[in-house]
């Protein structure tokens, strides 16, 4: 068996073992969503195979770590840090309308952020119209570490994590 034919065995083993397609079709509707809410999703074009490439990276990355740490469950923490990785990683968003490319030049960036958020929140409960005067400030600080940082899938988990704990410390104040 050649190399070639290893890597669509073990790629077959991952959509067989993942629910690749779910994952799959839930990403492009919600980066279709927000594409949409923003007025450009006639301006871009979402490439479905890096999209693929993408969710296949993260199934594979997370295989990895469950195999290598004997994990039986993955959890949301790690789930939210490595899928955003492999997203921004792949940019499966392009643009094709060349009137708005200077001001769409990181919409990668900006569509992840959205979806990170918003999945943050729904997991804590909170509306993602909040009026929390924090709420916008954290965004643009993760727009901008998208942009111009390094960051790996763990630190991608680690403020996942981290967000998650000072919800909980804000909920227990408030008690």
């Amino acid at each position: 068996m050649d190399s070639k034919d290893k890597e669509m065995e073990h790629i077959h083993y991952l959509m067989a073992k993942y629910s690749f397609e779910k994952r799959f079709k839930n990403l492009l509707i919600q980066m279709q969503d927000i594409l949409e809410a923003m007025g450009i999703l006639d301006k871009v074009e979402i490439n479905t195979d890096l999209l693929g490439q993408a969710v296949l990276n993260y199934f594979e990355d997370v295989d990895r770590l469950k195999g290598f740490a004997d994990i039986k469950r993955t959890n949301e923490d790690k789930i939210h840090g490595y899928e955003t990785f492999w997203l921004l990683r792949d940019h499966p968003i392009q643009i094709t309308d060349n009137s708005i490319a200077y001001e769409c030049l990181y919409i990668n960036e900006k569509v992840f952020t959205v979806m990170l958020v918003a999945k943050m929140l729904k997991e804590v409960n909170i509306d993602v119209n909040s009026r929390n005067p924090r709420l916008m400030p954290f965004m643009k600080l993760m727009f901008y570490n998208f942009k111009y940082r390094i960051f790996t899938q763990q630190s991608l988990e680690m403020m996942v994590t981290a967000f998650f704990c000072g919800c909980e410390f804000s909920a227990a104040a408030e008690a």
